[in-house]
């Protein structure tokens, strides 16, 4: 990659010039008031963010998988009884993780690229006595997008934990933490958030602070115990551990950039180039993997047409393109393409990812008589 190459993965995502200009920023003292100042700033963003007034916010060093780690480790015990909903990559890999911190893991399975029916998980939930319910509401491998909020009211009527896991979807599609009943909510800073790798980000609701008050055994992490972070996020000038100092600067910087834009007119912005992008794909005839009516906003897995190696197209991409897209994985692995259309991507990019694409079939012979650009121009006019 030189420094033109544009990066359409679905995480990391391209940072904005601002974002990486505050990282190279001097490096203060994590218990200085100067930094206090930042992160307390950079907490009350965080919970507009995540939509939450109660929520204890933990940005830490790490990545995702670790916020998935911290998150199940403050709530969960071993033997405590959980359902994970199965239905990609890293859904797998989030019941791997409940399973490793001592839990009993069920799974519920969902075919790759559907998501979960809350009908089905309320009657999944009642059979047994259950201490918390598991999903990821975009998972990276299919972009199908799962429905929250609808889960959530199934949590709550079952007085189970609701734990989301919102690596590929916050910052870039609605999350309501308050009123969706999600008690633990754990992301990182890499994909619709626009920062570079290297922050988990988790919410603990009151009910995930009540169930790490009172677990009977003790937690099995150090850093990660939220008891130990609590009073640092209340006054930041207390030690516990060293902060990320210029990965803070990042964030708070992205989280004014989010805030300003307005958190609607993100989503929308978010919305708008997923349509545009997949009528695009439609119009040139390639198969997209999920339905849209459970299509993320912030991804869009496509599956490549007969004769078509996904070394080779991807090679081009990048090499002949300057444009960087994911192949498949797992059960998707040299099947599709993935392309992310989050955080900081615009009408420009998704234009030039979308030409890149019928380019790179070209190239491999593959061929069309419609054009996926005007397809795309015509619905990013439609819904101006």
């Amino acid at each position: 990659m030189d420094e033109r190459s544009l990066l359409m993965i679905p995480g990391p995502t391209n940072v904005a010039p601002s974002v990486l200009s505050s990282l190279s920023q001097p490096t203060i003292s994590h218990v200085s008031n100067t930094f206090a100042d930042i992160l307390k700033q950079t907490l009350a963003d965080l919970k507009q963010v995540f939509k939450t007034k109660e929520s204890l916010i933990l940005p830490l060093a790490g990545t995702g998988t670790l916020g998935s780690e911290i998150a199940l480790a403050n709530v969960l015990e071993r033997s405590d009884k959980v359902l994970a909903i199965s239905n990609g990559y890293f859904a797998d890999r989030l019941a791997d993780v409940a399973t490793i911190v001592g839990a009993k893991v069920e799974k519920l399975q969902v075919p790759w690229g559907s998501v979960a029916d809350p009908k089905e998980v309320e009657k999944r939930l009642s059979t047994g006595n259950y201490k918390a319910l598991l999903v990821v509401h975009v998972d990276t491998s299919t972009g199908a997008a799962n429905p929250i909020e609808k889960l959530g009211r199934v949590a709550r009527s079952r007085n189970v934990l609701f734990i989301v896991d919102a690596v590929c979807s916050l910052g870039g599609m609605n999350i309501d933490s308050d009123a969706w009943g999600i008690d633990v909510c754990f992301a990182g800073s890499q994909k619709a958030l626009g920062v570079p790798p290297g922050l988990a980000v988790i919410s603990f609701g009151p009910d995930a602070l009540k169930a790490r008050e009172q677990r009977k055994a003790s937690i099995g992490t150090y850093y990660g115990d939220l008891k130990r972070w609590a009073p640092v996020m209340e006054d930041p000038t207390k030690y516990f551990a060293t902060h990320p100092v210029n990965m803070i600067y990042a964030l708070h910087q992205s989280c004014k950039m989010i805030l300003s834009e307005g958190l609607d007119a993100r989503f929308a912005r978010h919305s708008k180039l997923a349509e545009a992008f997949r009528a695009a794909m439609k119009t040139i005839h390639l198969q997209l993997l999920c339905k849209e009516a459970e299509s993320a906003s912030a991804l869009t897995v496509v599956h490549y047409p007969n004769g078509v190696i996904d070394t080779e197209f991807r090679k081009h991409m990048a090499e002949k393109h300057g444009i960087v897209v994911a192949g498949g994985l797992g059960l998707l692995n040299q099947k599709a393409f993935r392309v992310g259309h989050m955080g900081n991507v615009n009408r420009n990019d998704l234009l030039a990812t979308i030409a890149a694409v019928e380019g790179s079939l070209t190239e491999q012979h593959f061929r069309f008589t419609s054009s996926g650009i005007a397809a795309a121009n015509r619905t990013l006019a439609a819904t101006s």
